[in-house]
């Protein structure tokens, strides 16, 4: 009876560690924080400071101006998953309007 206890209790144990606990796990993954000397640093690439992209043309903006790195991504863009903070990407329309500038 005692071994049933402890094996019904690790079972339980395994499942409620394996599953997601109801939540939405099927969304965009959210990368890990950066640290610059222990403190925590969001948008190194500074994306936020360049919302004022949103809305007007790639084609009409001078890319080396903005980061050091940066990265277009169009509707059928295929990309590499490698998270680089420093990284600005930049998601563009299919008629090349710029809908989201993210560090990544």
């Amino acid at each position: 009876m005692r071994h049933c206890l402890l094996a019904a209790l690790s079972a339980l144990a395994v499942t409620a560690c394996s599953t997601s606990g109801g939540l939405d796990t099927s969304g965009p993954d959210i990368a890990p924080p950066v640290f610059d000397g222990g403190r925590p640093v969001e948008d190194a690439c500074g994306a936020r400071a360049r919302t004022y992209l949103v809305g007007q043309q790639v084609a009409e903006v001078d890319l080396g101006t903005l980061a050091r790195d940066v990265r277009v991504i169009g509707p059928d863009t295929a990309v590499t998953e490698d998270y680089r903070p420093e990284r600005l990407n930049l998601d563009v329309s299919g008629a090349g309007v710029i809908l989201r500038p993210w560090c990544g």
